[in-house]
């Protein structure tokens, strides 16, 4: 594994470890608002020193994970057990099943997933949960037609004709020999793909206001937006959250590229 990779794997796995015990930190985010204080720059007492609000930039940005990292798993745990699920049967069985799975994934997948996300969210409201589902439902045909395209390709390989022979069930073969080792690689990257989605997803809705995270819970978008436009000050109010943001999304390509499946010459 690649020093690169490796730095990949251990900021994505912080940020992660933040998103879940963010609930349990000591800062107040209301209370640690004091004007007189606002654009200070770093400091001993201010790591990344403070917003033009006088808030500690660097608790605001370890605590912003919160916001995406829930909902992230959620979504990640949906499109996976419901694309793997679809795609599987589609790929193995054939038949009805399989334009039923086939027809209502091309449906979802026709509506462009940022539409579909913002849609929910306008309708049903912007809590986490509901970003995560819908993130997840709109990611699941992608999932769906990845799995199916690779067990339909490989249902009638010399490997499973000989499985059959030796009298292995249909369960096993499909669970093992087909999901297991010739699609877990696959369905990890996409995973890691839909995670880092979300990541990005949520900081722009924060970002433009009206959903996602509102003030004053943290979340890198709504960062990014409170000290946009601001030219005095702490620069850092601004950029970390920007680094944030960048840094995360390259730790998923980073690990994605671990996942990647090669080529046997």
């Amino acid at each position: 594994m690649r020093p690169a990779t490796v730095l990949g794997s251990v900021l994505l796995a912080l940020v992660i470890l933040a998103g879940f015990l963010g609930t349990f930190a000591p800062y107040d985010v209301i209370a640690g608002v004091d004007p007189t204080r606002g654009g200070a720059p770093p400091s001993c007492a201010h790591w990344l020193g403070t917003d033009h609000l006088g808030r500690d930039v660097a608790w605001r940005l370890a605590l912003a994970p919160r916001a995406f990292v829930l909902p992230g798993v959620l979504a990640v745990a949906l499109a996976t057990v419901l694309g793997v699920t679809g795609g599987a049967v589609a790929g193995f069985t054939g038949g009805v099943a399989a334009s039923a799975i086939r027809y209502l994934s091309t449906v979802t997948a026709s509506i462009p997933r940022f539409v579909l996300v913002l849609l929910v969210v306008t309708i049903f409201g912007d809590e986490g949960w509901l970003l995560g589902v819908a993130a997840g439902v709109a990611w699941t045909p992608g999932v769906v037609e990845a799995v199916h395209q690779r067990i339909q390709a490989l249902t009638r390989a010399e490997f499973v004709l000989a499985a059959r022979a030796h009298g292995l069930g249909n369960a096993r073969i499909l669970l093992f020999h087909l999901l297991w080792v010739n699609c877990r690689r696959m369905v990890g990257r996409q995973a890691l793909h839909l995670f880092g989605y979300l990541l990005v997803l949520e900081t722009t809705l924060s970002y433009i206001g009206g959903f996602g995270v509102a003030e004053p819970e943290p979340s890198w978008g709504n960062m990014l937006a409170f000290e946009f436009g601001q030219r005095t000050g702490n620069p850092w109010g601004l950029w970390a959250p920007a680094f944030a943001i960048w840094l995360t999304v390259l730790s998923t390509a980073l690990v994605g590229e671990t996942l990647a499946e090669r080529r046997r010459a």
